[in-house]
């Protein structure tokens, strides 16, 4: 699997700066952030987590691959989601 597409398995979007200002799905804590930050460094890619909430994973920046990168770190840092119970008996 390569860096995209560990992202795109986590629900987290990299998109264009315009991707961004279009899309729908960003919560209104993210937006307000991120126009602060476009406002004061620009950048034309943008890395965030459309179910994150306002407090959701945030990178803009004009290097794509650099925030894909740091998303990919992020992400290796994250504890794994404890798996499901077993279920039916083990023979």
């Amino acid at each position: 699997m390569n860096a995209e597409q560990i992202i795109a398995s986590a629900g987290i979007k990299v998109v264009t700066r315009a991707e961004f200002d279009a899309a729908t799905d960003v919560p209104a804590g993210v937006r307000l952030v991120a126009d602060r930050l476009f406002k004061r460094w620009g950048g034309h890619f943008v890395v965030y987590d459309p179910a994150g909430g306002d407090d959701g994973w945030l990178l803009i920046d004009d290097d794509r691959e650099q925030i894909i990168g740091e998303t990919v770190e992020h992400l290796g840092r994250l504890k794994p989601e404890p798996p499901a119970p077993a279920q039916g008996s083990l023979f």
